[in-house]
Formats: structure tokens, sequence, C-alpha cells
């Protein structure tokens, strides 16, 4: 028993350093989702500099159409963004406001499955692989109260009606329409290529 004491001891020395300090958020970290579930995955970094301000305005403008998982990154990212703020507690309830503007190859994002399925190539199409994969976070961002708009020329660009459009996105006269307007109302540009 006598021996086991110094041992006890000493392991209780090694161990003691570490009981406090909490784990290192970035470098292990513990994804949290608090507004968009499955997307947009972020930590909590309370001691950070630049921290969500509230009443804070962004613009997303999409124009790329690469992927993160199977809906295009800037919808994850758009994700991330509220869910940044919304865990700093100046989210939708504190004045956030968030806008996403479609526009080039990221366009056909914004298409119902039935839309999505006409404009898609007749293999896909074979496959049944000719719904929207987007659809579900675009319905989550807006039940959440993101803003979403298509460029109106860009459709037309791309032979896409209106008709074609999904009903959560808004089809707005023209990307650079929404992108002025936008930054008149005080609303902060990041461009997502």
């Amino acid at each position: 028993m006598r021996s086991t004491i110094p041992m006890l001891a000493t392991l209780l020395l090694l161990v003691m350093p570490t009981l406090g300090q909490a784990a290192d958020p970035t470098g292990e970290p513990n994804f949290k989702y608090p507004v968009i579930k499955d997307h947009g995955g972020i930590v909590t970094l309370s001691d950070a500099a630049h921290q969500p301000k509230a009443n804070s305005k962004v613009l997303l403008d999409i124009t790329s159409d690469a992927k993160s998982g199977s809906v295009i990154k800037g919808f994850d990212r758009a994700a991330l963004i509220l869910n940044q703020y919304s865990e700093a507690g100046a989210g939708m309830d504190n004045g956030f406001k968030m806008a996403i503007i479609l526009h080039g190859p990221a366009t056909k994002a914004a298409l119902s499955d039935t839309g999505y399925g006409k404009h898609t190539d007749p293999y896909l199409n074979a496959k049944g692989k000719n719904k929207n994969p987007n659809l579900e976070l675009i319905g989550k961002l807006k039940e959440a109260g993101v803003k979403i708009y298509v460029c109106g020329q860009a459709l037309a660009h791309h032979g896409f009606a209106t008709s074609d459009v999904a009903s959560d996105v808004e089809v707005a006269v023209s990307a650079a329409t929404v992108n002025i307007n936008s930054q008149m109302d005080g609303y902060a540009y990041l461009p997502f290529h």
C-alpha cells in the first residue's frame, strides 16, 4: 500500500495541469449546428478577435457550382456564417440579415426539382439523378430568414424559365441590381466564385 501512494502522487502531479484546461476548439473540433443542422458546422471561439456583431448584414454573391458534399459550397458557407452569428448571440433575433444572389454556374442551384430535371443531361436523368440536391438546404436557410435570389439575366442566358425556379427562391432583375441595392442598404459583400 505504501508503494502505491508515491505512485498515485506522481500520477496526480502529471494529470493536474490538464484538469483545468478545455480541449483546443480548433485542434480538437467539436462542430456545432445551432441553426442549420448538418451544414456549416462551427466551433465556438469566444475569446477570438473580431466576434460577430448584432445588426450585421451580409450579401453572399454565389457564382460557383463547386460542391461541398452534395450542395454548392456557397450554401454551406451561408449556413456556416448564420451558425456563427447565432452561436455568438448576434443572429437573426439580434438584427442579423443575410441575402444570397445566385448567378453564373450557380444559377442551376435555384431550380425546382422539375426545372432541374429538365436541364439535366439524359444519361443522369435515366439514372434518376435529376433532383436538385440544394433544395433542402435552401428551404432551411429561407426558414431561418435568409433571402435567396437568382439573377433573371443568368436564367435567360442559361435557357432556364422563371417557371423553373424553386418556390423558395426569388427572381431578381439581375445579380448586379441585387449587389448594388444591397450594398446601398448597408450589406457587406462576400463573393463565392
